[in-house]
């Protein structure tokens, strides 16, 4: 009787993040061609009128304005930053979720090609010796759905 032992190593969470990258990027380039259709329309719809404002604005330029106007950007920024740090983190998290969920899908049809291989060499081995495959004989099944594993919630930053 013959058995498979499928070596398993946790892979880092990095690498999970980029399977997950790579399978969201693949996925949202699929919907580029429409995408690309719908604002195209929408660019030649207000091509005139931008022109047109951002003439008006360049002549209209005062340094006191845009210096305050600097100022306040800063501020934004700073505060925005911080807020785009913590949504980086959830989308790292994300990604490493995806990226585990595809690496799980290619670890079992990896498994489950293997056990068709060794299924077909055990069945041929038994032929060439003349032997009858009992049911009891077969080899275990590899389950169709991966079981989910979930992760503990993150610790809240603060």
């Amino acid at each position: 009787m013959a058995t498979t032992r499928t070596d398993v190593r946790k892979i880092p969470n990095p690498l999970y993040a980029a399977a997950g990258a790579g399978d969201l990027a693949y996925q949202e380039l699929r919907k580029l061609p429409e995408r690309v259709e719908q604002l195209r329309g929408r660019v030649e719809k207000i091509r005139p009128a931008v022109t047109e404002a951002v003439s008006e604005r360049a002549l209209r330029l005062d340094i006191r304005r845009l210096r305050r106007t600097a100022r306040r950007n800063a501020a934004a920024f700073v505060s925005g930053a911080q807020l785009a740090q913590e949504r980086a983190v959830a989308a790292y998290e994300e990604l490493v979720a995806r990226g585990e969920r595809v690496v799980a899908s290619a670890r079992t049809v990896e498994a489950k090609a293997q056990l068709a291989t060794a299924r077909a060499e055990a069945k041929e081995a038994d032929l060439v010796e003349g032997r009858t495959v009992d049911a009891q004989d077969e080899l275990p099944q590899v389950p169709d759905k991966t079981v989910k594993r979930t992760r503990p919630a993150a610790a809240t930053r603060k």
